[in-house]
């Protein structure tokens, strides 16, 4: 049988997840999966669009299984647990899932598509110019639409159904920053779900990761970083946010901090630091900047560069490592992160991450990649080189780093993300 772990380590729809791969058994039905998607548009690619391949049990890529070709500029993509609520009971009883991915253009959309076959069964528009990633969370799919600058919520039940507005419900809070040509104004670029039922969207325009509620969609607080750092992807363990700075190159950590409120006891503080003076979301928290530490070996290394642009960063199934792609060397970068408390008390010490290890990405511009445990130690890390049309799959030692070169090369033109798919039996 396929086996599925999940490791909850600060998210709430949007997890770091473990993927075990079955060992071959005559009796297997069904097998894992590799979503891959990307550009296709003159301009911006020459991708087919969606497709996907099978996962042998050692964690190669096998075999490309199904192509989705109508979808333009499917630039991210995110699976979608189908509930009876949001879906047709005919798709729940043949046991599909669905994969929602946004398509990049000046109109952005919402596209809902079957994840074995990749027919599309839905589309709807995302409100916004260039919609760059998405997110599943309770019944919606919030999406960032990067040069408009706004979240976008779309239900999924209207996404199907065809009764999605026109104009879906829009978030926004503008700003800017210092880097001329990128920072003019607001460019939202990740929406993640955290535990606490709340969503944060990062707007590399403004220096800033915005939380919104999910059930109101109201903004309760933002998380500030120092300015020029350009907030692209981020990843939550416990209560530190790890935010990846495009502009600047380095990784940044914040710290979520209860605020005690005039005469209640029973909410902590945080101890002997200064108390955060950032604005206070409904819960009593705020976020408090403790540190940055380059995506590199050293911060000369980024100074160095003329082009550096981390793009996407991914914790480990256990929360101790932290991967980070980054464009302009086209590396792999390793960070040890145990030195942030996944269940801190006032008497923690947070220290900051350390450097373990950086390889080549095995292409250019490495712009997402994804991490796959295929069971008795054979893990795998697959990462999609947009400018090389290629995605290269690493092995990771026992430690969870990865080999100096890739094991495997698969073509693709202008990937932009990778899905692992558990097939639902």
């Amino acid at each position: 049988m396929l086996s599925h772990a999940t490791t909850y380590l600060g998210g709430r729809d949007t997890v770091d997840e473990t993927y075990l791969l079955p060992s071959e058994e005559p009796s297997m039905t069904a097998v894992p999966s590799l979503l891959v998607s990307g550009y296709t548009e003159a301009g911006s690619g020459t991708g087919p669009g969606i497709a996907r391949y099978e996962l042998l049990a050692d964690g190669v890529v096998g075999e490309r299984q199904a192509e989705a070709v109508a979808v333009t500029n499917p630039s991210f993509m995110a699976r979608s647990v189908m509930t009876h609520s949001v879906v047709d009971q005919s798709v729940v009883d043949h046991g599909k899932g669905m994969v929602i991915s946004v398509e990049e253009l000046p109109h952005g959309n919402v596209v809902a598509l079957d994840m074995q076959t990749l027919e599309v069964l839905g589309r709807a528009s995302s409100g916004g110019a260039d919609s760059c990633h998405v997110a599943i969370v309770d019944d919606a799919a919030w999406v960032a639409n990067y040069s408009s600058g706004t979240a976008a919520v779309v239900p999924l039940a209207g996404l199907l159904d065809g009764t999605a507005a026109k104009v879906p419900e829009l978030l926004s809070h503008p700003g800017s920053g210092p880097v001329s040509g990128r920072q003019g104004e607001s460019h939202a670029h990740q929406v993640t779900a955290t535990a606490w039922g709340t969503v944060l969207v990062s707007d590399l325009g403004a220096d800033r990761v915005d939380e919104y509620s999910a059930s109101s969609r109201v903004r309760i607080v933002s998380a500030e970083l120092p300015p020029g750092t350009g907030p692209r992807h981020v990843a939550l363990r416990g209560d530190y946010l790890l935010v990846a700075g495009e502009l600047d190159g380095h990784l940044h950590v914040l710290q979520r901090a209860l605020l005690a409120r005039s005469g209640d006891a029973s909410v902590p503080t945080a101890g002997d630091a200064p108390v955060p003076t950032a604005e206070q979301g409904e819960d009593g928290h705020s976020w408090r900047w403790l540190f940055r530490v380059p995506l590199a070996e050293s911060a000369a290394e980024i100074a160095a560069s003329a082009e550096f642009f981390p793009s996407h960063i991914e914790l480990s199934a256990d929360g101790k490592l932290l991967y980070a792609a980054v464009r302009g060397p086209n590396t792999i970068v390793v960070l040890d992160v145990t030195g942030l408390p996944a269940n801190p008390d006032i008497r923690s010490i947070a220290r900051p991450p350390e450097f373990l290890r950086q390889v080549s990405s095995g292409g250019r511009w490495p712009r997402h990649f994804a991490v796959v445990r295929a069971g008795q130690g054979n893990h795998k890390l697959y990462v999609a080189n947009q400018h090389s049309d290629q995605l290269a799959v690493f092995v990771l030692d026992e430690r969870g780093l990865p080999e100096a070169s890739p094991v495997q090369m698969v073509n693709f033109a202008s990937p932009a993300c990778v899905v692992p798919v558990m097939p639902i039996l």
